[in-house]
């Protein structure tokens, strides 16, 4: 297989060879690996890591080629001595690490990344605590971080530095043109660490990337930023019915498995069938939740009139800003939801009150216009989810169960979880809401309307709601959308 590659690859200098997080190296005791057996006789699992790397590295050496590997735990200090000499690591590692690389005289990269968990944009400003629904660790802008790290990291003076790599992962589901930022600014301070300052780098990568004539794109790229990371705030946090529990993580395996996490929101009560009666406000336990959601539709609007804007204005990389504006529209349809829940709510309120006063039309009325709210909801991220993929599919190969009579078989990863494993199709973007039950919701608004009804004389009805269906899109929306 390497042969294959050194074949097809002539004139290349490095290869990239990647045990990174070899977690479990060393744990394996069957019939068909007996690891375990072989790491106590070599006398660790890092040194058994290190006989694998030494196996497959020295065949290339041999052939003329300088490999990059991932000198990382479960190697400890006392394994480096294992590693040919000829390598060159993709990583500092820390103070205990580094000095006994560069003593046995292998090199090392600065290893930095332009994103990590953030959802559909990476963080290169962060939101302040005061337009945050939960309190929690801020974190750190991506260019400061990747410039301190770079130019001032104690690798600098206790490794032998030949590079930096600037790493970023699209199976975390963001697109790549969002990490251009923090590829040439990374690549721009392994060039002239410690300068310039960190907004200045990232001022000087605007006309470059998009040509001259482009305006506020500091704004347009904090914008994209605070927005994102407001869309994960935006829902609470639960522990995962929707996937397996994990095998383990980087540390160790865990015993039980342990649930991973998923976001929800609280739905609106649903109505008694007697007199359409709620047993709690949502609008009332919500408040701060749409006080900041209508503040970030204006941010929203701020965000879509500058991508609009400069996308008349570039001259280079057009095909970024069709990219950013499909996932601010993605923001939006988030924000319009969470308003609309609101009002879904506001309406059941007036149908109480209605009832009440013993007018079952008109609080029919409001129960039947918070039901075609709620598929306009459906309806909206339907078309935000299309229009995304379309930009998608202009650089990524379609995702699909099947193709040319083949079906992939869709088992989670029990060791990581990223989200856009967990579906086959784009419908990762919209993941959350499909685990929410909106769908049983409704179904249970309907019953208890229609029991409602046929005690006051007046007619049921039956809606088809499939709140799981991504794929219809309906061209006029429902009823009850006149007040948005």
């Amino acid at each position: 297989m390497f042969q294959d590659l050194l074949d097809a690859n002539k004139g290349v200098k490095y290869i990239h060879l990647s045990t990174d997080e070899p977690y479990y190296i060393g744990m394996a005791n069957n019939s068909q690996c007996q690891e375990e057996a072989r790491a106590k006789e070599l006398g660790s699992v890092g040194k058994l890591l290190a006989e694998f790397v030494s196996k497959v590295t020295n065949y290339l050496h041999d052939r003329g080629r300088t490999v990059m590997f991932w000198g990382e735990y479960p190697l400890k200090p006392d394994d480096i001595a294992s590693l040919p000499k000829h390598l060159v690591n993709g990583e500092v590692y820390g103070a205990d690490f580094d000095p006994v690389f560069k003593a046995h005289g292998i090199r090392q990269m600065v290893y930095t990344s332009t994103q990590g968990e953030e959802p559909f944009f990476p963080d290169y400003y962060i939101l302040s605590q005061s337009e945050r629904l939960h309190t929690g660790r801020l974190g750190t802008e991506r260019v400061a971080g990747i410039a301190d790290h770079i130019s001032f990291g104690s690798a600098r003076t206790q490794a032998d530095l030949m590079g930096v790599f600037v790493a970023a992962w699209a199976d975390a589901g963001l697109h790549p043109e969002t990490f251009w930022l923090g590829y040439a600014t990374g690549a721009a301070y392994g060039w002239h660490p410690g300068s310039p300052e960190a907004q200045e780098g990232m001022s000087a990568f605007y006309p470059l990337f998009y040509g001259p004539n482009v305006v506020n794109m500091g704004r347009l790229y904090q914008l994209m930023s605070t927005q994102a990371q407001f869309w994960a705030d935006s829902w609470e946090w639960t522990l995962s019915s929707a996937r397996k529990p994990l095998f383990g993580n980087s540390d160790h395996i865990f015993t039980p498995r342990r649930p991973e996490r998923d976001q929800a929101i609280p739905l609106p009560a649903v109505p008694s069938p007697q007199f359409l009666t709620l047993d709690w406000d949502w609008g009332q336990q919500n408040s701060r939740r749409l006080e900041l959601v209508s503040r970030f539709l204006m941010q929203n609007d701020e965000l879509l009139d500058l991508l609009r804007l400069n996308l008349q204005r570039v001259k280079f990389n057009h095909y970024n800003l069709e990219v950013f504006i499909a996932i601010a529209q993605l923001y939006r349809q988030n924000l319009v939801m969470l308003q609309n829940v609101g009002r879904i709510n506001n309406l059941l309120k007036a149908a109480q009150v209605a009832a009440s006063s013993n007018q079952p039309a008109r609080a029919l009325a409001d129960v039947d216009q918070a039901l075609a709210v709620a598929e306009n909801v459906r309806q909206q991220r339907n078309s935000a989810l299309h229009d995304a993929t379309e930009t998608w599919y202009k650089s990524w190969f379609p995702r699909g169960g099947e193709a040319n009579g083949r079906r992939f078989l869709h088992e989670l990863d029990d060791v990581k979880d990223h989200v856009p494993d967990r579906t086959v199709d784009m419908s990762y973007l919209v993941y959350r809401q499909l685990l929410l039950p909106l769908g049983e919701w409704v179904g249970q608004v309907q019953s208890a309307r229609n029991q409602y009804a046929k005690t006051n004389g007046l007619p049921g009805r039956r809606i088809n709601f499939d709140w799981k269906d991504t794929k219809t899109l309906v061209s006029q929306e429902q009823s009850g959308d006149e007040e948005q």
